[in-house]
């Protein structure tokens, strides 16, 4: 434990009035969006470039041991598995399976056999053809400890998609079986899923040439994307796949160029100098000044979730008293309503908005600062506590996470939780976090959710103590396993959702988890980008954008 409490400065956040004087600003650093990235290219006769700075720089750009939606966004244009979710309309909840690198499957009676029917005259962007050969390397690559690809990294990455999986075979050149070690009914849902590993399909030449880690380098998929260079901390390109096998998603523009800017004002500023044509995660108090400027903005909510993992290990927050003390101490409506301008909803379980099992009714505690100083007082802590505050800079989707970290260190401090904030690169935090919560820290900030509740098994479960998932705070109940694996069996949406707020219950008694909100996703963007959609999951398909001058 901390032994002393370190001086802070006290901060008001990002408000409106300094957010509007920040604003003034931005035309004159233009200079400073050129220091970011090299300015886009207008779309001549030769070259069309759409330009989309995010919020950290990506993990690996290997599908099978990526981390973060930041990099799923890039990875998710380049590889392909037997299917994909649809994210061309944004008018639904959760978007549709649909046929990809298999044309169609069969699913038998118990939902323990699928049999893909793969699709033909596909190729790697190395040439390389994809056909049910292809698909066992990439299937060996993950389970088959005696090949010479094996890639032992990546097993705990995938769990949630090939821990479901008993064997594989090849019954012809384009049909691949797959089968499962207990029925489920959402098995194809795994596959369209990412943010930490994926199953999207590697070219065999590639990894044969440049083994498992210069794979990373060299990644080659059968996407609507040409992977073309990396330089770290500054951008990534990528190029269109002329021969892409669906002409719906052949890319109408020649290059994409991920640039990662951690800051909010500095996405803003590359914007409106026109060095970047999209952004994500603008500051919702730049909303109305951007908008001036021509600039179009998206924002609604998905499958969002942030919270804080706590360190169950620490003889202090091992206390459950301790724990909820924390939970109750948090003003949720200040961060959203007055912090965040209304861009978020409070978070009272896990079961998050667009995701399975959601009440926006559920509040088994409320936010109580005089019952969180008596629960401490009970604990034995009647002079309050210290603790240490970890967060990641540059994580995907939240804007504004500096300031609604220092929000809660102030909600804290006043119940009497003593708190040292420390920040990281979202990349290495991710990778501290599959490794587990420092022994000096009590707290972790994370944002995660999916619009199925497949993540709260990589979260929750022993199952995902690390190094095998990001149970990070060392939560051990098995009856979360219990209850996950009733979800998984169950036959009907009602079952499901019962024994998901079943689970929620659990979660919300032993309180490991703090659940804090969940917000809007937001992209600003040049009025010369047409066609986006923002679909209710945590990348976006821009494949399908279009660029008009």
């Amino acid at each position: 434990m901390m032994t002393g409490h370190r001086h802070r400065k006290e901060s008001t956040g990002r408000g409106r009035v300094l957010r509007k004087l920040a604003a003034g600003l931005i035309v004159a650093g233009a200079a400073l969006a050129i220091a970011i990235g090299a300015p886009v290219s207008s779309g001549n006769a030769q070259t069309k470039t759409l330009t989309y700075a995010m919020e950290g720089p990506p993990t690996r750009l290997d599908p099978h041991t990526h981390a973060l939606w930041l990099t799923y966004r890039v990875v998710y244009h380049m590889f392909e598995s037997f299917v994909q979710a649809d994210l061309t309309n944004a008018d639904v909840d959760i978007p549709p399976i649909v046929p990809a690198l298999a044309e169609s499957w069969d699913v038998s009676e118990d939902q323990k056999v699928f049999t893909f029917h793969l699709r033909k005259g596909v190729t790697f962007h190395d040439g390389t053809p994809w056909n049910a050969e292809a698909a066992k390397f990439n299937f060996d690559r993950l389970l088959n400890p005696d090949f010479e690809f094996f890639l032992e990294t990546a097993v705990g990455l995938n769990g949630w998609w090939i821990g479901f999986i008993e064997s594989y075979e090849v019954l012809d050149e384009y049909t691949f079986r797959v089968n499962l070690n207990r029925g489920t009914s959402n098995f194809l849902a795994r596959l369209v899923n990412g943010g930490y590993g994926s199953s999207g399909m590697v070219s065999p030449t590639a990894v044969r040439e440049n083994g498992n880690d210069g794979f990373n380098n060299h990644p080659i998929g059968t996407g609507p994307f040409k992977f073309v260079e990396r330089i770290h901390g500054e951008r990534i390109v990528l190029e269109k796949n002329a021969d892409y096998w669906d002409p719906k998603r052949t890319p109408k523009y020649d290059r994409l160029i991920y640039r990662p800017i951690a800051e909010d004002a500095a996405r803003e500023i590359a914007l409106t100098s026109g060095s970047a044509d999209i952004i994500a995660s603008p500051s919702p108090d730049s909303f109305e000044y951007l908008e001036s400027q021509g600039i179009n903005i998206v924002a609604k909510h998905g499958p969002d979730f942030m919270g804080l993992w706590l360190n169950t290990k620490d003889p202090v927050v091992q206390d459950v008293r301790v724990r909820r003390a924390m939970a109750m101490a948090i003003d949720r409506d200040g961060i959203c309503n007055i912090l965040r301008s209304g861009e978020c909803i409070p978070s009272y379980g896990l079961l998050h908005i667009k995701g399975p099992g959601y009440d926006p009714d559920y509040r088994p505690f409320n936010y109580d600062p005089e019952g969180a100083k008596a629960l401490l007082a009970e604990a034995g802590y009647p002079d309050g506590i210290d603790v240490q505050f970890d967060w990641p800079l540059g994580g995907g989707g939240a804007s504004g996470v500096r300031e609604a970290v220092e929000w809660i260190q102030r909600d804290f401090e006043k119940v009497g939780i003593r708190t040292g904030l420390r920040s990281f690169d979202v990349g290495t935090y991710f990778d501290q976090m599959l490794k587990g919560m420092p022994e000096e820290t009590e707290v972790y900030l994370m944002g995660w959710g999916e619009t199925s509740y497949i993540w709260l098994e990589f979260v929750v479960t022993p199952e995902a103590l690390p190094p095998n998932g990001y149970n990070s705070g060392y939560y051990d109940n098995p009856m979360t396993t219990e209850l996950l694996n009733k979800v998984n069996a169950a036959t009907t949406e009602e079952d499901q959702i019962k024994y998901l707020r079943e689970l929620q219950d659990v979660l919300n008694e032993d309180m490991p988890f703090v659940p804090l909100l969940s917000w809007k996703q937001k992209y600003a963007m040049s009025p010369r980008v047409k066609g986006f959609v923002l679909a209710p999951e945590h990348w976006v398909d821009l494949s399908i954008v279009e660029l008009v001058d």
